[in-house]
């Protein structure tokens, strides 16, 4: 099976549409149908229908489609394991985490893996939790990094790492307020450790900007608040007592992964 064509295969079920294809990968119509005809005959059934100008899957080709993600993610997979054979310590490594992550806490830990290793390329793939798992799991990033293990685990390769903690915070000035924002990015329970009523809000950087402005108190990760705390911002609450909080990072089982993951896995336990 040719995967150049089966990616093509992939986009024009997609878009239903092999013109807008074409355009997007800069061939011919007539090119895009020969790859399509082709691929039907490596696989022996009729794999789409066309009737005016929509083309949709047969359920031969719907089910193909199931397994092109996870054929074309793992075909990714190889060239950049061979690319890393070819230039030696060079590398690329997609890392999945959630917002809070990626915004307060991966930054530094990239930064100083850049230094240690200037030819390894970190990208970022931000989602919920959740998600990340998923995309784990298919193979579309090398490493997910979580605050909620995954549900799945006997199917991953989980390591936990403490290396931030819940903590409260407070603005510098008195306030009357006796409401708690929590940030619905991270999970977390402050069930009896106030007397105030808790609400939710979409992120970190909400609750920082209610709490700077007076309208409560909040319970965030340390790591998010140190800059405001250090510059005076916002100061550290002592009406919720600070706690520990499990980083997971998880990776594929029964998996070779390649030297620059396992370069940014070291780099991850060493913090």
């Amino acid at each position: 099976m040719n995967t150049n064509h089966l990616s093509v295969f992939k986009k024009v079920m997609e878009t239903s549409n092999i013109s807008q294809v074409a355009k997007q990968i800069h061939v011919s119509q007539p090119a895009i149908s020969m790859m399509l005809k082709r691929l039907e005959q490596d696989v022996g059934v009729s794999l789409y229908t066309v009737v005016g100008r929509n083309i949709t899957a047969t359920d031969a080709g719907l089910t193909l489609m199931e397994y092109a993600e996870s054929i074309l993610s793992l075909e990714e997979q190889v060239y950049r394991a061979m690319e890393e054979f070819q230039q030696g310590s060079r590398g690329r490594i997609i890392v999945g985490t959630s917002p809070v992550l990626g915004t307060y806490l991966l930054p530094r830990i990239i930064l100083t893996f850049n230094q240690k290793h200037p030819n390894v390329t970190v990208d970022l793939e931000i989602g919920a939790d959740q998600e990340i798992e998923n995309l784990v799991r298919s193979g579309s990033v090398d490493i997910g990094i979580t605050l909620t293990p995954p549900e799945d685990h006997f199917s991953l390769r989980i390591r936990k790492i403490s290396n931030d903690y819940l903590t409260g915070i407070q603005p510098p000035f008195p306030i009357d307020s006796t409401t708690v924002w929590v940030p619905s990015d991270i999970p977390l329970s402050i069930n009896g450790q106030t007397k105030g009523q808790v609400k939710s809000i979409f992120s970190t950087e909400a609750v920082k900007q209610y709490v700077i402005e007076g309208i409560g108190y909040g319970v965030v990760l340390k790591s998010a608040v140190e800059l405001e705390v250090s510059c005076g911002k916002l100061k550290y609450w002592n009406g919720y007592e600070s706690s520990p909080i499990a980083i997971n990072i998880i990776t594929r089982p029964a998996e070779r992964l390649s030297n620059s993951v396992w370069y940014f896995l070291n780099h991850l336990t060493d913090k």
